[in-house]
């Protein structure tokens, strides 16, 4: 029998360096994956609080782990295959073991990919007890109350054009920097109408804009684009980047929710209505406790709930998951509105911010004491705790009959269904039956089953939430769901470095609605600052404080501070309203600044953090969309409603056959159907949203995939054609300077330069002659096939794609 050495004196910890994003997304596995298996697995024998430490070896200090233990070397960074740790842990060395509790795969996974990945130990926490390092952090500049600073007084009248600008020339000056001119007006149209309204000005409007000079010509132009329709379907999307937004659960079957589209649009028609931002937050935390004027509010308040019930879905049976269900809320609820990693505090308490495990269970209570509905899943595939406008009462007494009759057929599609699975286990030995007669004879139920659930009543449905049994949480030790890992039991409150209370021994409900109000209260430091700073990341290419969602100790610190806390103030002291600090920022004269180069300005700051010009940005992947069936005059303007799913009581998906439609649609790319496990190809390519991530700042990559696209798809030749068969068919189409010039304004919204003209002039006459050699098929579509080509090097250019 083999002699068996406790594995956990193996360790001994590597510290590594690297490039600052390398070692943050070290960092952030090692807190996530890594140091929640060492405490739950290890700290009992192997921490100073131990009453014998086992092997010789500290786990819970830097020192201790570079010392080692009395059996050695454990971890060779970058070669896990050479490390004692992965192998004891796999039983594959013959005199060590694991833990006592066997670690599970994907726990051995993650150990070999920290091994591989250098064995990063954060120096910068050691000693981290108990979260003292951490507490000490509260003095950090993002926890402190928020004051309105003074402006400063800058002798710049004619540039100086609102409080923002006296803020940004003062650090200017400071620094001793000159910002550029101004942007011509043209640039000016073109950069807000995209900001705003997410598509390009079409040419009267750029026509009647650059005609009108009066000295409100632009603040006009602004209000317009405001009150635009248009407005809250690019602001609606930046809101559902953060929401993780997704029209399916994310489930192992990936079950759709039909229901989920009228969170998206109230979503977008809350920014179109300017809806106060306190009033927004309260709404999608507790708005189905909120009073209310009519039944029609009541139920826009109940939707907004939707922001909680979409959190995702994970595995076969999420319901046998809801913890991990409720990390995901809480994760995104933190990183949304705070601009804090509250997630790390599942396991242990942070690291880094003041936020102890106490913290985060204490937030757990409150969504533990909602009930959540469930949109389905492979083994529980028939949905439950959806909410009715009419109520629970009433609709389980108009249903009842229904849901008699569809339950029996339920219980004989997953008896058939048995059948056909032990088929397929070759466990059927009735010599009558076939592998395609029992298929037939599940989708004959299947059918029948859809017959009786389209007799159902039409009753109104959300996907939103409801207050269930308020109980408080025990704290999960290491994550842990287990029964045997609960730790001390922490009653519901909210984060003490806010100032945050625990509910009253008597209050009533889950507490959602008093963590809505201190979400929005007038003492909460980050709530504003966190919005006011992702609407200035989006009018300027970065936030004044460039992590958005996270403010904490391992954020970057604000470029202006004083201006981010008078921006915060601006909005509240304006009823919150988002519209409101949009005219303020598009109204300075830091907004309107060329995009131009000034070399010893960008010797001095090449990443522009002073403001000394405008940031150049490229379209995101619904812009470039939108524009091209706006261009082909194919853009659907009208508003997106439900998918055409399935009826919700027929879903059958499972792990290996999950939902996997699409919907093509012309309207708007914030309408288009967003799936959590099968990302759309097209909105993937050009670094689009993704459903399963909350996503504060969105890539913008550069990839040969992307010019192959412009080169090469279908969908770009297409609309290209379409355009060009618009500019042949429009009226004095007929001059072919007329049809360039009019080409150049709907894509670049400018008139084309006299050589421009000239080269495309040349352009076309050598290439209808080029046609003509080819076939006479050809020639016969030679001006469609030439605009065509000549358009999709247009929307394939740098003019076109990036906005100055």
């Amino acid at each position: 029998m083999k002699k068996r050495v406790p594995l956990i004196t193996l360790f001994a910890i590597c510290l590594t360096t690297g490039n600052a994003a390398a070692a943050d997304e070290g960092i952030d596995f090692f807190e996530n994956r890594i140091r929640p298996v060492l405490a739950g697995q290890c700290f009992g024998c192997h921490a100073a609080t131990a009453e014998e430490i086992g092997g010789g070896l500290l786990l819970d200090t830097a020192e201790g782990l570079r010392r080692g233990g009395d059996s050695g070397v454990a971890v060779v960074p970058d070669r896990p295959e050479a490390s004692l740790l992965l192998r004891a842990a796999t039983d594959l060395h013959p005199r060590l073991h694991g833990p006592p509790q066997r670690l599970a795969e994907h726990e051995i996974l993650a150990f070999k990919r920290w091994i591989q990945d250098g064995a990063v130990w954060p120096a910068s926490v050691e000693g981290a007890r108990s979260g003292n390092a951490a507490m000490a952090a509260a003095d950090h500049w993002a926890f402190r109350p928020l004051r309105r600073p003074p402006t400063p007084r800058v002798d710049r009248p004619a540039w100086r054009k609102n409080p923002v600008d006296a803020f940004v020339l003062a650090r200017l000056e400071s620094e001793g920097l000159e910002p550029v001119e101004a942007a011509d007006r043209r640039t000016l149209l073109r950069r807000a109408t995209w900001d705003l309204t997410g598509l390009p000005p079409t040419p009267e409007e750029t026509e009647r804009f650059l005609a009108d000079d009066s000295p409100t010509a632009y603040s006009s132009a602004i209000d317009r684009l405001l009150a635009s329709p248009r407005y809250g379907e690019r602001w609606g999307r930046h809101w559902l980047d953060l929401v993780r937004y997704a029209d399916t659960a994310g489930d192992g079957g990936d079950f759709p929710i039909p229901e989920a589209y009228k969170y998206r649009n109230y979503v977008i028609e809350a920014f179109n209505s300017d809806k106060p931002y306190d009033d927004f937050v309260r709404e999608q935390i507790a708005g189905d406790l909120l009073p209310y004027r009519d039944d029609d509010e009541r139920w826009a308040q109940t939707i907004a709930t939707g922001y909680i019930a979409i959190s995702r879905r994970v595995g076969v049976s999420p319901l046998d998951l809801r913890h991990i269900t409720l990390e995901d809320a809480i994760d995104n609820l933190g990183k949304t509105f705070l601009g804090l990693t509250l997630g790390c505090s599942r396991c242990h308490d942070h690291k880094f911010d003041p936020v102890p495990s106490t913290d985060y269970y204490a937030l757990y209570g409150i969504l533990d004491s909602s009930i959540l509905p469930h949109p389905g899943e492979e083994h529980h595939p028939h949905r439950q705790d959806f909410v009715y406008r009419v109520g629970k009462e009433a609709s389980d007494e108009l249903l009842e009959p229904y849901r008699a009759r569809l339950a029996e057929w339920q219980k004989k599609e997953r008896a058939q269904l048995e059948v056909y699975r032990s088929f397929q286990r070759q466990k059927v030995t009735d010599p009558n039956l076939t592998r395609a007669s029992t298929w037939r004879d599940l989708l004959t139920v299947r059918a029948r089953l859809a017959d009786v659930a389209r007799t159902f009543p039409d009753l109104e449905i959300a996907y939103a939430l409801q207050d269930g049994e308020p109980h408080d949480v025990h704290v999960m030790k290491a994550g842990s769901a287990r029964e045997h890992d609960r730790g001390e039991l922490v009653r519901r409150g909210f984060l003490q470095a806010l100032g945050g209370a625990k509910l009253p021994p008597k209050a009533r409900g889950s507490g959602r609605l008093e963590l809505a109000a201190w979400l929005t209260a007038s003492d909460n430091p980050l709530t504003a600052r966190v919005l006011v700073n992702r609407v200035w990341h989006h009018h300027f290419g970065k936030g004044l404080v460039k992590t958005t969602s996270d403010f904490g100790v391992r954020g970057t610190p604000p470029t202006h501070p004083e201006l981010l806390d008078f921006l915060a103030t601006y909005l509240i002291d304006h009823d919150w309203s988002i519209k409101e600090l949009h005219r303020l920022l598009l109204l300075s004269g830091t907004y309107q600044l060329a995009c131009a180069e000034e070399p010893q300005n960008a010797a001095q700051d090449p990443e522009n953090d002073l403001l000394w010009r405008a940031n150049r940005r490229r379209l995101d992947a619904e812009q470039i969309r939108d524009a091209l069936l706006m261009f082909s005059g194919r853009l659907d303007l009208s508003v997106g409603g439900r998918h055409p799913f399935p009826h919700r009581l027929t879903y059958f998906y499972r792990q290996h056959d999950p939902f996997s439609e699409t919907h093509e649609t012309n309207r708007r790319s914030v309408y288009m159907l967003q799936k959590r496990l099968e990302k759309n190809a097209y909105l993937d390519l050009f670094d689009g949203p993704d459903g399963n991530l909350h996503v504060g700042e969105r890539d913008a990559s550069t990839t040969t995939l992307q010019a192959l696209f412009f080169m090469n798809s279908e969908f770009v030749e297409k609309e290209a054609r379409r355009t060009a068969a618009r500019l042949l068919a429009a009226k004095d189409s007929g001059d072919l300077d007329y049809r360039i010039e009019q080409a150049y304004r709907l894509v670049f919204g400018r008139v084309p330069e006299v050589e421009e003209t000239f080269r495309a002039a040349q352009y076309f006459a050598s290439t209808a002659e080029e046609l003509r050699k080819l076939s006479p098929e050809l020639s016969r579509d030679a001006d469609l096939l030439a605009w065509g080509g000549f358009l999709g090097s247009m929307l394939s250019s740098n003019e076109f794609l990036f906005v100055d």
